[in-house]
């Protein structure tokens, strides 16, 4: 590993000192975000591995979130209703979404409920947990960075942070001295995005996978016993969805998967290129990479957008975590 990384420190100098003076002009470049063979090839731009695109150093990691377990869908839309938890003001960007981290949804959820109140309360119940993995993942990019600067300036990495970005590009499936794949995949997800994938893969927290399994995202695993038998799975298929001991381990396991799985190159290229563009993702433009997630491929595609339309989940995409940890005791909630 130390030939790898003194090799890129050699190589980083001089193509960081030229990207300086010409990213400006490279970024205003990107016309679009389709991933063609000229954005293919030009890999090595689309992120500058310095770039920390992260607008605030808030030390959320110093914050002490709790699982919130609740018994009905009626006790989990008192919660956040008693938490003041109103999507009107998340989308209008008047307050934060408070990190009220649920562990599982209650066994009644798949019950008849309006449906308006059954939409607020899934989302309420979702969209914390991904901001909160988002969170863990910027943690993991500005450690990053912070390596790859100490790289540059002729410093050598302890044993423990040598460990560190070992078992980090594992993770990721990256090579641990190349900081520009690393960056391209150490990257937070669109949070619009996430949201209609969670409401298409679970029905809205209805499937007995998100109850029973807490499988936000329908995730396939191949070792028997994993996770539950699809009733529709084909004759000689052998792949289970793939259970979790909570929804934030569901919503974890999905972070990672379209950060290191070969099948979303092109969501973490197209991402990249709207990096340069703006610190905003587009989650439109982004669910047409997400092509290969589902056998569906062009109509799950379409039934993406047609979830983030109509229910304006890009309302959510630059919506923040409470700075303020969730005290559970003060709404007479068991936590863990």
């Amino acid at each position: 590993m130390r030939g790898t990384i003194r090799n890129f420190r050699q190589n980083k100098r001089t193509a960081l000192t030229v990207s300086a003076f010409v990213a400006v002009g490279l970024y205003g470049a990107v016309a679009g975000f389709s991933v063609d063979q000229p954005a293919r090839a030009a890999l090595d731009w689309i992120a500058l591995p310095q770039v920390d695109f992260t607008t605030t150093r808030t030390n959320f990691a110093d914050i002490d979130d709790n699982m919130v377990e609740v018994a009905s869908a009626d006790s989990l839309h008192g919660l956040l209703d008693e938490a003041g938890f109103a999507l009107r003001h998340v989308r209008r960007g008047d307050s934060r979404v408070p990190r009220l981290l649920v562990e599982s949804l209650p066994e009644d959820f798949d019950e008849q409920m309006v449906v308006e109140t059954r939409k607020r309360t899934f989302i309420r119940a979702v969209l914390p947990l991904i901001l909160k993995a988002n969170e863990e993942v910027q943690l993991e990019r500005r450690r990053l960075i912070d390596l790859e600067e100490q790289i540059l300036s002729g410093r050598d990495l302890s044993d423990d942070d040598r460990v560190w970005l070992d078992r980090l590009a594992e993770k990721y499936d990256a090579a641990p001295g190349d900081f520009v794949d690393l960056l391209r995949r150490v990257d937070t997800v669109s949070p619009t995005l996430a949201l209609a994938q969670a409401i298409e893969e679970s029905g809205w927290g209805r499937s007995r996978f998100a109850r029973d399994g807490n499988a936000l995202y329908g995730q396939r695993a191949w070792r028997e016993g994993a996770g539950f038998v699809p009733e529709e799975r084909a004759d000689g298929e052998r792949f289970e969805v793939r259970a979790f001991d909570s929804l934030l381990d569901s919503v974890r396991s999905y972070v990672v998967n379209l950060n290191r799985h070969y099948a979303y190159d092109d969501y973490r290229i197209a991402r990249a290129q709207m990096r340069a563009r703006d610190t905003q993702l587009n989650a439109q433009a982004l669910a047409y990479t997400l092509v290969s997630y589902s056998e569906r491929r062009e109509a799950y595609v379409e039934a993406l957008l047609g979830l983030i339309r109509t229910n304006r989940l890009d309302d959510f995409e630059v919506a923040q975590l409470s700075t303020e940890p969730f005290d559970p005791d003060r709404y007479r909630i068991a936590s863990r």
